[in-house]
């Protein structure tokens, strides 16, 4: 049983008739509620309802018109999983409402909202293991937000929420059909996401970049950022992550390598096949600083690895990790850094992911902005606080990249009173799932007739850089009840 606060009416405690209907739907375990205005057959205030059809030769569970003495049948029990489609309990729409917000389901690093010019932001505690990046007015990347729109929570502006995540081995959600019970005036939000998926074929290099500077083991002044701990770290554990994710790809022929950089660059391992990378993933190669002073040389790391990188054919994808702005390198360390990252990314077909640890919500000196400019897309940028956060933002860039524009997702409502277009409210690129766009609609207002079922489809449809159309349906039918 679940109750979201209806449309402008506040939550009031239930009368004594009502209760026991509760107590009796939360025994059967069968119901799915939220705060509405239908009736039942005597009469007696009753919440509207979700649920699917009863069967057709069962007079019992036939769904007829309340007006009329027939009665509602039991409505299906909403999803409790964001794996699962269907109305959404309370609890899983708490979780839905926070993920739309904030880019993930949990975590402390906050969303990272960025200014007009795609520089960068602040960033909150409002939850994301790795940061979530809005780039709605930004130069460049997917036109992502975490804004709510004029619409707020789902759990003060609407009945239900429906929820169509992608299903296995699609980019999208399909067709879900459900049944809607309630008033005529019943609003409800629709939610889902956009999975879609880039095969890499052929040849795949993949090389880790990773900051050995005197931060990351802690000195005087800063860190320990990814300090060494048990034998293990927050730059080890994001390899054997993915190393793990990639080794799965047995039709892919893979090789790896590992650059270190502090005042200078050198390569720890040179491109090899992967196995050679499995075999040496180690503390002493993936952790630990080169010295307490060491610095940090974004220009040597980005060149060394350019220079590695100059004849290997096909997908190349780049993991630097680092947990401070370059220091030195040049008489500008920055604009060398960024110089350096520029003519690495010229190579084709090349992916540059960043991964910064270490930074603090508030603190004075938000990376986001020069992380944006480092990788050319926001998009492949992961700001965390700390070595776990650090491993489960790696985890989720297990291959290249793709953007989806809010622009391009629209949603149209169909029912008998025409096609109507309805507002995507919110649309975030997941920090904790791989290209994995969630998405929800503006509320809407359910078309019903209290004589018979009504059908409101509504169908989101967008396009991905990977290619081929995404279309997601919601075929809603509403039963509208008797005022």
């Amino acid at each position: 049983m679940r109750r979201l606060t209806g449309l402008r009416t506040p939550f009031r405690a239930a009368s004594p008739v009502l209760s026991v209907l509760m107590a009796v739907l939360l025994g059967n375990c069968k119901s799915a509620a939220f705060d509405g205005n239908s009736k039942t057959q005597d009469g007696t205030s009753s919440e509207a309802k979700v649920g699917q059809p009863g069967n057709p030769n069962d007079a019992s569970s036939t769904p007829n018109d309340p007006s009329k003495g027939g009665k509602l049948p039991d409505a299906t029990p909403p999803t409790t999983d964001l794996a699962n489609a269907g109305w959404a309990d309370n609890k899983l729409g708490s979780t839905i409402d926070n993920l739309l917000k904030n880019g993930s389901t949990g975590g402390t690093t906050g969303g990272i909202p960025s200014s007009s010019d795609g520089s960068g932001g602040t960033i909150t505690d409002t939850g994301g293991v790795a940061g979530h990046i809005s780039t709605s007015g930004g130069k460049s990347g997917p036109s992502i937000d975490t804004t709510t729109g004029s619409g707020g929570g789902i759990s003060t502006d609407s009945d239900g929420l429906l929820w169509i995540p992608c299903k296995a081995g699609t980019a999208d959600g399909g067709t879900f059909p459900s049944d809607f019970y309630g008033k005529r005036g019943t609003k409800i939000r629709v939610a889902g996401e956009f999975c879609p998926s880039l095969e890499i074929k052929g040849d795949l290099t993949i090389v880790f970049v990773l900051d050995h500077s005197g931060s990351m083991e802690g000195n005087p002044f800063e860190g320990p950022n990814d300090p060494t701990s048990g034998g293990t770290c927050g730059r080890l554990k994001s390899a054997q992550s993915l190393v793990k994710r990639y080794a799965s790809m047995t039709s892919t022929n893979i090789k790896a390598g590992v650059v270190g950089f502090s005042n200078s660059a050198h390569v720890q391992l040179p491109i090899a096949p992967l196995s050679n990378l499995q075999n040496n993933l180690t503390s002493n190669v993936f952790c630990g600083s080169d010295s307490p002073t060491a610095t940090t040389n974004y220009a040597a790391a980005f060149a060394t690895t350019a220079a590695q990188l100059q004849n290997v054919q096909g997908t190349k994808l780049i993991y630097f990790i680092s947990d401070g702005s370059p220091t030195t390198g040049g008489t500008d360390p920055h604009q060398a850094g960024l110089s350096a990252a520029n003519a690495m990314r010229a190579i084709p077909n090349l992916t540059l992911y960043a991964l910064f640890v270490g930074y603090k919500s508030g603190g004075a000196n938000n990376p986001q902005g020069y992380m944006n400019q480092i990788t050319g897309n926001p998009a492949l940028v992961r700001i965390t606080a700390n070595a776990d956060e650090l491993a489960r933002a790696a985890a989720a860039l297990a291959q290249p990249t793709i953007t989806i524009n809010r622009d391009d997702t629209k949603a149209t409502l169909d029912n008998p009173q025409g096609s109507t277009a309805v507002a995507i409210d919110r649309f975030v690129l997941r920090a904790d799932k791989a290209n994995t766009y969630s998405w929800m609609t503006a509320p809407i207002e359910l078309v019903g007739d209290v004589h018979a079922a009504v059908v409101n489809q509504l169908t989101v449809t967008s396009k991905s850089s990977a290619g081929g159309p995404l279309q997601t349906i919601g075929k809603i039918t509403f039963h509208e009840q008797p005022n």
